[in-house]
């Protein structure tokens, strides 16, 4: 569903992003590697969730015109078709959360847990802690679009994936034009702009056995800037097809707040996220058992272990 008008703020983020890396590549020689890194970072994470507008039909009338404005790959990564697709999926999901119904869920049916050995465990875990979320969630991404990738290729659909490969070649011409090591954007764009996301998404559904499944992290102007106002996502899947910049105040007249304390939970922000879980699994990995047993303590959801 498209909006009955052009949606400016949103335009204005879209604006901010291009011109953020279009000053970026004009004078990554008068930065610190660092900082081009990071400023590579946020502007791809930023990115996402301008794709996750797009996806909710945001900001103009024109579909053409929204899709235009999030297909370019920055990240270089995920194809934005697969991250339409499924993200849609998820919203449509009969059971949040449930691997089996539910493509964005972190959780694991139990005939996997039960099939998967020592190593696969390990990484699974790691990867439920915050720290491991963002350092090897970015390669379970690309590993899992490689795939994605070769089944379409199987299937006969090789011409969308390498269409999608051909418009990374030219961000990353465009890239080496401007002088930018590659190693450097993909380190910044590529792994650290999946970070940003991922860092978006961790702690944004718990498999509650009562209330809402879905959290809410309050942040500062900056997070709730980069993310779009996502962190209030339980009032995201409540209206889906709100605005980024209307959220706030349907959160507040909704009394969000309130709704999550008793489901998946509440955080003063990523901070508290990070003290909580950074390195401390965020819950039962095994579905079954994480949707059984839960309590509320402080505010957010801890499991029963």
């Amino acid at each position: 569903m498209t909006p009955p008008h052009v949606e400016w703020p949103t335009i204005a983020v879209a604006v901010a992003i291009a011109g953020g890396l279009g000053a970026v590549l004009t004078w990554h020689e008068h930065l610190p590697t660092i900082a081009v890194v990071v400023a590579l970072a946020l502007l791809s994470g930023w990115y996402g969730s301008l794709q996750h507008e797009v996806i909710h039909g945001h900001p103009t009338p024109w579909p053409v015109v929204n899709t235009a404005l999030a297909s370019v790959p920055i990240g270089l990564v995920v194809r934005f078709a697969d991250y339409r697709r499924t993200h849609l999926d998820h919203h449509a999901a009969p059971d949040l959360t449930d691997p089996d119904t539910d493509p964005e869920s972190f959780y694991v049916s139990p005939q996997r847990w039960a099939r998967a050995g020592p190593l696969e465990r390990a990484l699974l875990i790691a990867c439920s802690t915050l720290a491991g979320r963002l350092i090897l969630g970015p390669l379970v991404v690309t590993a899992g679009q490689c795939r994605r990738e070769a089944r379409a290729i199987r299937a006969g659909q090789a011409g969308r994936v390498f269409g999608h490969v051909a418009t990374v070649i030219v961000v990353l011409a465009v890239v080496r034009t401007a002088s930018v090591p590659v190693w450097v954007y993909v380190l910044g764009a590529g792994w650290g702009g999946l970070a940003v996301v991922l860092l978006r998404s961790y702690p944004e559904h718990r498999a509650v056995a009562d209330g809402s499944r879905s959290a809410v992290v309050r942040s500062n102007l900056a997070g709730r800037l980069l993310f779009l106002n996502n962190n209030l996502h339980h009032t995201h899947h409540a209206q889906p097809g709100l605005a980024w910049y209307a959220l706030p105040a349907a959160h507040e007249r909704r009394g969000d707040d309130a709704a999550v304390r008793a489901g998946a939970g509440w955080y003063r922000g990523y901070g508290e996220v990070a003290r909580r879980h950074l390195f401390r699994p965020f819950d039962d990995l095994d579905w079954r058992l994480a949707s059984r047993t839960d309590v509320v303590e402080n505010g957010a959801v801890e499991t029963i272990r």
